[in-house]
């Protein structure tokens, strides 16, 4: 067999399970987080509320760095579940900290003030980054 064929027919099993468990560890993670904030995410995104659309963006890339860390380092199904789950509470904790420090975000996301929304969003993407990053280093 062609070592190419072969090489194919030795990961791809492999590689549908870990994309499988991501996704659904990533869509969990995010349908979590909508219904755990106080705000309307999707409905304030639908109705073109750019502050809702900035930090629902930041989140949706804030989850997947983590994962992609964990898959890029042949980590196991495990891992994944995991470091799904740390992103995740990262995700919220990061949301109440800029919440201490701006006073009422879920209204202020609300009233699609971007200034508030733009820091969320700084926050989600570097924390996850940081998670990412400690992640590729120590797996």
């Amino acid at each position: 067999m062609n070592p190419v064929l072969r090489s194919l027919d030795n990961g791809f099993p492999d590689l549908i399970i870990h994309l499988g468990v991501l996704t659904i560890i990533y869509v969990l993670g995010i349908v979590i987080y909508v219904k755990l904030t106080p705000h309307k995410e999707l409905e304030l995104v639908q109705d073109g509320n750019m502050a809702a659309a900035t930090t629902f963006s930041a989140l949706v890339i804030g989850l997947v760095l983590p994962l992609a860390a964990v898959v890029y380092r042949n980590s196991g199904i495990w891992d994944i579940v995991i470091w799904g789950v740390v992103s995740l509470f990262l995700q919220l904790f990061l949301f109440r900290v800029t919440d201490f420090i701006f006073r009422g975000m879920p209204g202020r996301i609300e009233n699609n003030e971007m200034a508030p929304a733009l820091v969320l969003s700084a926050f989600k993407i570097a924390g996850s980054i940081a998670l990412a990053s400690a992640l590729v280093t120590q797996l």
